[in-house]
């Protein structure tokens, strides 16, 4: 079912729906027009005869039917490019796991879509994690197709145990060149002060290394996701 939603193109179904309330909008205009014209001349005495009651009636319920019925399609239309733009999730990297013969560490292959690279880490942990930097606009902005800005940050492995992540050995990765980039450090700082941001913020997601798998990481309105690829 909801692959079908993806599948509809709710612009077409705008235009098709603001295309049929205007001409409905524009009929009923003529309707108003012709029987205004009637009155006058009624009241001018320059005519006598019956406009039509059935037929004006008839014609008034077609009308309103064809309004009401393209002003639910521009609806639905609204609607579903709503449903698309905050269901959204923007592919980001793909992620590979092959677990080594020791326990608790993994090879990571990480292919980020922009800018393109592919790089491999060994990984010590239970589970791998990736970090990021978002920037999170204020919600009517998605509805103009504005997107999340993110940066990926780092790639690091992760204990379930808190007792382990203080003894074990840590293996932390950074996938940016400058962690320390001056325009992030204005946005963390003063960010929710800029108009039109929302927020910044620091979000991760983390899956395990037990098995050899593969992962899509996409970026949707809420942040960073992580799906198997099967």
């Amino acid at each position: 079912m909801e692959n079908l939603i993806h599948a509809l193109r709710p612009d077409y179904i705008i235009y098709a729906g603001a295309i049929g309330l205007s001409l409905g909008c524009l009929f009923l205009l003529v309707f108003l027009y012709r029987r205004i014209q009637w009155l006058i001349r009624v009241i001018a005495r320059k005519t006598t005869g019956s406009p039509g009651l059935l037929r004006s009636l008839r014609n008034l319920v077609l009308i309103a039917l064809w309004t009401c019925g393209f002003g639910m399609l521009l609806f639905m239309g609204f609607f579903l490019r709503t449903y698309h733009v905050f269901t959204y999730e923007k592919p980001v990297a793909e992620v590979v796991v092959e677990p080594l013969g020791t326990e608790k560490a993994g090879r990571i292959t990480l292919v980020v879509f922009s800018p393109p690279s592919m790089r491999q880490f060994v990984v010590q942990g239970d589970q791998w994690m990736i970090e990021a930097d978002i920037v999170k606009w204020d919600n009517w902005l998605y509805l103009l197709g504005l997107e999340n800005r993110y940066r990926l940050t780092r790639l690091r492995g992760r204990y379930i145990k808190k007792a382990e992540e203080i003894s074990q050995k840590q293996t932390v990765y950074s996938l940016v060149k400058d962690e320390e980039h001056p325009l992030w450090k204005v946005l963390y700082e003063y960010g929710e002060w800029f108009p039109l941001v929302n927020t910044v913020y620091g979000n991760a997601v983390f899956q395990s290394l037990g098995n050899t798998k593969q992962y899509q990481i996409t970026i949707g309105t809420t942040g960073l996701l992580a799906r198997e690829k099967r």
